[in-house]
């Protein structure tokens, strides 16, 4: 099945939100009510994550601050850790958020795991995360925020 990403109306708080209609079901990131993926309302979908990402935020002028979650797993912790680098201040802030961000998800990281999320860039930013004196080493290459 190919990825399909949605503006989607929540049938529980009808606040729009993203989805990912690939998947049987979508948690609300608002009211925390789970819907079918069937039964939600499309405003707008494409394969590609980052171009529903700026349509949403274009839907109004302002930011959106990032919902409040209930506890439990993120449902989708690269979407999460994408949105909240994009949405940094500035460069040591989004290097910041990047490590700390695979920090969470995989205990230690490497340049290929930044490389994933930045083709191209993974040595790079890699070498601006270590210079930024954010990490530290754990092993020959592998590192974990501070």
């Amino acid at each position: 099945m190919i990825d399909m990403f949605a503006i989607a109306v929540c049938g529980h708080c009808d606040r729009k939100r993203i989805a990912d209609l690939s998947s049987g079901s979508s948690l609300c990131p608002y009211c925390s009510k789970t819907q079918k993926t069937k039964n939600v309302k499309v405003l707008f979908s494409d394969p590609d994550q980052y171009v529903v990402r700026k349509a949403f935020e274009s839907i109004d002028s302002k930011k959106y601050a990032e919902p409040e979650r209930k506890k439990g797993a993120d449902p989708d912790p690269v979407s999460t850790l994408m949105y909240r680098y994009e949405h940094a201040a500035d460069m040591l802030e989004k290097l910041t958020v990047l490590a700390e961000g695979l920090t969470a998800m995989k205990g230690i990281f490497d340049e290929k795991d930044i490389e994933e999320l930045f083709p191209g860039n993974g040595k790079k930013m890699m070498k601006m995360i270590i210079s930024a004196d954010i990490v530290i080493g754990s092993g020959y290459g592998k590192f974990k925020a501070i």
